[in-house]
């Protein structure tokens, strides 16, 4: 067997962690949650893609990280599901796989073999799932774009002394686009994003053309009017304008993320994006503004499904809290001065216990 390139080597540590929790969910949400194939997997790819937009915060925290995502109360109703044909999906994903391997050794060209992959999946998942606005599609382009986004930033803006800034990849600029107009096109929730998504660009110091962002704007556009078409402007509107002047929307939207993770999650959290705000500013920019962009739909919100169309919420507040451990775990290794960073993984190992007592409250319903 030959050994590994330092590429390769660099890929598995980078992916590795990721795709060990996303296997893990998968088979979760298979075998205790007893969800169907097309949903566990759908599933399964959401949380891959929010673990590996936490693996620079740490290997150990970013698995457990994951982890609470997928236990998380408002994440796990998400289990079981309708019938779905697996005969189809795997026929679909073979072509997929086809056209991403073609790209990829064909072509040479990795950046569009990443986004053909991406591409693919979505319409596959949609397709299954047979109808517009499916939640848990909003999911996967949630978590993705959010990794394209926090991926860029940290190339583009890294920790100051650690390495220098560089350009972002063409597959960020090719995928945030792509993950935008899918996302918003089922579900003009995602809209929300827009601000966070022109800034992070604004962010990245990339240059580039007067299409892209005429592409960007037109997206957000379109995804504006079916956002007012949906909740706004129907024959039963969904938006109070004016409910975030209401004191007890206030105290009732602080219960969500309350809900899931506790008061060691909102401490977690508010410790986390203090953190990124201090070391990693643009992305801790980024990510409160997305987060308040959903939080404010929250607060004006009148319609069912509250929990599961605020998700973002739970996935942005899960980054903070992977984070803040992360950098707890450097404080304590710091103070301790252990050149080999033991302490940075049993510190984070610690945060393990967090989904192990969410998974403990799953087996106890």
């Amino acid at each position: 067997m030959n050994r590994l390139t330092a590429r390769q080597i660099q890929h598995l540590r980078q992916w590795g962690p990721a795709v060990l929790t996303a296997t893990c969910a998968w088979l979760l949400l298979v075998a205790l949650g007893q969800t169907t194939v097309a949903r566990a997997t759908g599933l399964a790819l959401a949380v891959l893609g929010v673990t590996a937009s936490m693996r620079p915060m740490g290997l150990v925290a970013s698995i457990a990280g994951g982890f609470a995502l997928t236990l998380s109360p408002v994440f796990w109703s998400q289990a079981g599901g309708a019938v779905t044909q697996p005969a189809s999906i795997i026929v679909a994903a073979m072509f997929a796989a086809f056209a991403v391997l073609c790209a990829s050794f064909l072509l040479k060209r990795n950046e569009l073999a990443r986004g053909l992959g991406i591409l693919f999946f979505a319409v596959i998942f949609w397709s299954q799932i047979n109808l517009a606005q499916s939640l848990r599609l909003t999911v996967l382009v949630t978590a993705w774009l959010l990794f394209l986004l926090i991926d860029m930033l940290i190339l583009t803006n890294p920790r100051p002394g650690i390495k220098p800034p560089q350009a972002p990849k063409r597959w960020h600029l090719a995928g945030i686009p792509a993950l935008f107009a899918i996302g918003a096109l089922n579900d003009p929730l995602v809209t929300l994003f827009a601000p966070a998504i022109l800034l992070s660009l604004l962010l990245s110091y990339a240059q580039l053309p007067g299409w892209y962002w005429l592409a960007i704007v037109a997206i957000a556009a379109a995804g504006a009017y079916l956002l007012a078409q949906t909740y706004l402007l129907a024959a039963s509107p969904l938006l109070l304008p004016l409910g975030w002047r209401d004191a007890h929307r206030w105290l009732a939207l602080g219960e969500y993320p309350l809900a899931q993770f506790g008061w060691a999650g909102i401490a977690l959290s508010i410790v986390g994006v203090a953190r990124l705000a201090r070391w990693y500013p643009p992305l801790g920019t980024v990510t409160l503004i997305a987060f308040a962009s959903y939080m404010l739909f929250g607060l004006n919100y009148i319609g069912s499904n509250r929990e599961i169309l605020l998700l973002p919420l739970v996935i942005i507040q899960v980054i903070w809290m992977t984070y803040a451990v992360n950098s707890i775990s450097q404080w304590v290794n710091k103070t301790l001065r252990n050149r080999a960073g033991l302490w940075i993984h049993l510190v984070s190992a610690l945060y393990i216990a967090l989904p192990a007592l969410l998974l403990l409250d799953i087996l106890q319903t």
